[in-house]
């Protein structure tokens, strides 16, 4: 079964580590629809997928048969990187620090009663 998987972009989540990160849209079989992620710089590119469409592709998405016709089909939409790099705002990732993280009370076996 030859499989088809589009791409749209659905925003531009943000800079992050000087590459722009863009959130897409990802239609794949023409019956289903997930998201996934595409990082780019000048540098690099990376295409991310939702386990699914790999599941449906029975490999990972890099070795798919339509996986370069995929990365050109998006690269020809997305803003070139020179021209959103300083335009495009940095992503706000929140950092946990340990004593963010509280511990829950022990429960006993006993204090757990099931309805009968």
């Amino acid at each position: 079964m030859e499989h088809k998987i589009t791409a749209d972009i659905v925003d531009y989540l943000g800079k992050y580590d000087n590459g722009v990160l863009v959130l897409l849209t990802i239609g794949y079989n023409n019956e289903s629809y997930t998201e996934g992620t595409l990082f780019y710089s000048n540098q690099m590119l990376v295409l991310t997928v939702d386990e699914t469409v790999e599941e449906s592709i029975e490999s990972p998405i890099e070795l798919w048969e339509g996986y370069r016709e995929l990365l050109e089909s998006i690269l020809k939409r997305v803003v070139p990187y020179d021209d959103i790099i300083n335009q495009i705002n940095d992503i706000e990732i929140p950092s946990y620090k340990e004593e963010d993280v509280t511990e829950g009370e022990e429960i006993e076996d006993d204090d757990i009663k099931a309805d009968e």
